[in-house]
């Protein structure tokens, strides 16, 4: 018995010990670092499942079976410095040696400065919880920490070892699905192609005001004479190239103000709203509503933009056009999932009660989804623009006009998922006087750039009688 109670007085120092160890790791291994231009915090926690969890706030979670020891090691992006991003995917060194041994040494920095803190946490806890215990001897103290130490290293060590990165080849998800492949398989693709492809997409914008002086030269059926000229955008996904693309545009021809029906960014996230700052760069009134990919982040972001004007039911006045619109239904929202048709059809019916009963209504009305747009009673507004589909259309019912797109950022990285990216879409839109000074919408012209920007198309539809001669079709 006396030897039995002699044991345990012995080992129950060594349970406290590695108690310790474990308390302290698993409550403050958590640790923001900074690697080149991302943000990221790093913990672990020790038993079941064996994983390495990426945490993508608001995407969700991403699993991958990287190690067999039972800990859990948690990474998640806290921030980006997207200009830092920029400079580093587009270096003409990116892939040199030199390159490769920077990464590889933050990389390094950034693991030793965790595992000398994991360390430091193991002696840290194991010393506290033996001293609590009514441990009070230096030496016991100091066995103590050099085990938890050595246990430590010992643990890391194997764990950098059998580290199989392969595990991510079998990704688990949890949240928005969609979103973990588009940030972790896309991303970077993206950013290569980024800078070549706005070039090509900026030399065609700039080279459509010569093919549209040519379409003039074609006399009556060519000619469109506007006293107001509006630029209708929509569906960005937070593409760089689309603003690239518009502001072309915008420099070419005389266009007075913008129009943008939603879904400007993917997720609404902080980190996606620094495109919100090419607007700006537009230096004509940018008129917004809100698509379901849009954030209630979005719209506080576009409030400090000097030239970004925010659409909704009370009627603005651009260049003597009356504007109003409404946001999409799930815009105060991080969830991306649209509304379903039957709460956008009701939606789209309670505004067509509503705006029947107005005796002066808007020139324009600016929705996002289709279904709302389209399920609008004609004849409430001369036009009606719209986005959501990701395909450009024109269509006439009764006096109203509804006027579709596309999808100027081409649905963002995610329109390069499919074999053939989606092509970049815009309208411009021609309103001229009448007699009594009143503006009317003319024409329209449907600009598209396909191939990964190596030719774009330009179809011209009148809106004033002259449709039944045919509308106008340049390829370049």
């Amino acid at each position: 018995m006396q030897e039995f109670v002699k044991d345990r007085r012995k080992y129950v120092p060594v349970l406290f010990a590695f108690l310790g160890l474990v308390l302290f790791i698993h409550l403050f291994s958590s640790t923001d670092v900074q690697f080149l231009s991302f943000t990221i915090n790093l913990r672990v926690k020790l038993g079941a499942p064996a994983q390495t969890t990426v945490l993508l706030p608001p995407i969700g979670q991403i699993h991958a079976p990287t190690h067999w020891l039972p800990i859990r090691f948690d990474v998640e992006l806290r921030s980006v410095d997207l200009a830092v991003l920029k400079m580093v995917a587009f270096s003409p060194n990116l892939q040199s040696p030199e390159m490769l041994d920077t990464l590889t040494m933050a990389a390094w920095k950034v693991l030793m400065f965790f595992s000398l803190k994991l360390v430091t946490l193991g002696v840290l806890g194991s010393v506290s919880l033996l001293y609590l215990t009514g441990v009070r001897g230096p030496r016991q103290l100091i066995q103590g920490g050099l085990a938890a130490a050595l246990l430590v290293i010992l643990v890391i060590g194997v764990l950098y070892s059998t580290y199989d990165l392969s595990g991510f080849e079998n990704l688990e998800y949890e949240g928005m699905i969609e979103a973990a492949p588009w940030v972790l398989g896309l991303a970077w693709d993206l950013l290569a192609q980024v800078e070549e492809l706005g070039e090509r997409v900026q030399l065609l914008a700039s080279n459509l005001y010569s093919a549209l002086q040519e379409l003039e030269e074609l006399g009556p059926l060519g000619l469109v004479q506007a006293d107001v000229l509006a630029l209708h955008v929509s569906d960005i996904h937070n593409n760089p190239v689309a603003y690239a693309f518009a502001k072309q545009v915008v420099e070419s021809f005389p266009v007075d103000f913008v129009m943008d029906t939603g879904d400007l960014t993917d997720w609404g996230t902080a980190l996606e709203t620094e495109i919100i700052g090419r607007i700006e760069k537009l230096k004509v009134p940018y008129l917004f509503v809100t698509g379901n990919h849009d954030s209630p982040e979005v719209l506080q972001k576009l409030k400090t933009v000097k030239n970004a004007v925010l659409i909704g039911p009370q009627e603005q006045t651009i260049h003597d056009l009356r504007i109003a619109g409404t946001g999409d239904l799930v815009a105060d929202t991080y969830l991306a999932t649209p509304a379903s048709p039957r709460e956008l059809q009701a939606y789209a019916e309670e505004l067509s009660m509503t705006w029947a009963t107005v005796e002066h209504r808007p020139d324009i009305f600016m929705v996002h989804n289709h279904i709302v747009a389209e399920t609008l009673e004609p004849g409430l507004f001369p036009l009606v623009v719209y986005g959501h589909t990701h395909l450009w259309g024109l269509s006439e019912r009764g006096t109203t006009v509804y006027s579709n797109a596309g999808t100027t950022g081409a649905a963002g990285i995610r329109g390069f998922q499919g074999r053939e990216p989606l092509p970049y879409s815009l309208s411009l839109l021609y309103f001229k006087r009448d007699q009594e000074g009143q503006l009317h919408l003319q024409a329209v012209d449907g600009v598209h750039v396909t191939g990964l920007g190596t030719s774009f198309s330009l179809q011209r539809t009148f809106l004033d009688g002259r449709n039944s001669e045919g509308s106008v079709e340049m390829d370049r």
